[in-house]
């Protein structure tokens, strides 16, 4: 939801992003600049590791960009993965040879957006490359780590009367923790975000995403992926195990794992087209989605007809 409505609002993704600015103190101005979405990821992207709701690059301008991240729940290796993301996007910006000064100009954040539980309590982190042994010593100017704990900026928001003395961006995260429109409408009310036609445009996209068939199936199917993905891996793994025990070797338990789970995702596919086929999905989206050929879509229709 949060793609299919910001993507469709620069207005309001530009003042999300100034929200950004602000908080990091930055002297960036995006006044004018085209917003330009790089990377809006499927939801069924990788979907077999898959463990994202969002992955969100958006170049404000040739040196500056943000890689947005909302997850679901955090988990084992959330930061690595996500720094992954932001130090890739480092490996396309440069070419070998680029001196020190490019390196210097460009700015890049990634906002992770999530339930954090941050060890100082604070709605938001804010983290930098720096030298351990010398922590006043910020090894890069380029880039920086935000972490949003998006159920304390609700809390924060929600109890409090005076939304003057709250960030904006605790506003903004805030709001993409709400459940509902009235939560939402209530927010930008009581916050002083944006203009009453711009609440009124965003409120209206919302809306229409929320009653949008594309927008609905993409999340259901997301939903029923990961959850079919993440049974089927801890299944073949305890399976596995049992299995290896008995064979006496760790080459078996390997072996069991690797191939249960090859198998668990292959029928999981299998179902999931033979659902969307039931949906009048065509085969040409459902190869985008899925990122399978047409010929071996269509193969698995006519086993299954």
């Amino acid at each position: 939801m949060f793609k299919a409505v910001f993507s469709n609002n620069k207005v309001i993704l530009s003042k999300l992003i100034e929200a950004i600015f602000d908080y990091y103190r930055l002297d960036i101005d995006i006044k004018g600049k085209e917003l330009i979405i790089k990377n809006n990821e499927l939801p069924l992207d990788n979907y077999q590791d898959k463990q994202l709701v969002c992955d969100y690059i958006i170049r404000v301008d040739d040196d500056t960009e943000l890689n947005i991240e909302i997850n679901r729940s955090t988990y084992i290796g959330l930061y690595e993965r996500n720094m992954t993301y932001s130090f890739k996007i480092f490996y396309e910006h440069f070419r070998a040879g680029d001196g020190y000064s490019k390196f210097e100009k460009f700015t890049l954040i990634q906002v992770n957006f999530n339930n954090f539980s941050n060890p100082n309590n604070k709605n938001i982190n804010k983290y930098y490359v720096i030298d351990v042994d010398d922590v006043a010593n910020k090894l890069s100017n380029s880039f920086s780590i935000m972490n949003i704990d998006i159920a304390s900026c609700y809390n924060l928001v929600y109890n409090s009367d005076n939304l003057e003395e709250i960030s904006d961006l605790e506003k903004w995260s805030a709001i993409i923790s709400c459940e509902y429109l009235e939560d939402i409408s209530s927010i930008l009310e009581r916050g002083n975000m944006i203009s009453m036609n711009e609440k009124e445009k965003f409120l209206n996209d919302i809306k229409e995403k929320a009653q949008d068939k594309d927008v609905l199936n993409s999340i259901k199917l997301e939903n029923t992926v990961e959850e079919r993905i993440r049974w089927i891996e801890e299944a073949t793994k305890n399976r596995a195990w049992e299995e290896g025990l008995e064979e006496g070797t760790k080459q078996g338990i390997e072996q069991g794992i690797e191939q249960g789970i090859e198998q668990g995702v292959v029928e999981t596919k299998k179902n999931i087209i033979l659902e969307m086929i039931k949906k009048n999905i065509s085969i040409n989206d459902i190869s985008d989605i899925i990122k399978m050929s047409v010929e071996d879509i269509k193969k698995i229709i006519k086993e299954n007809e």
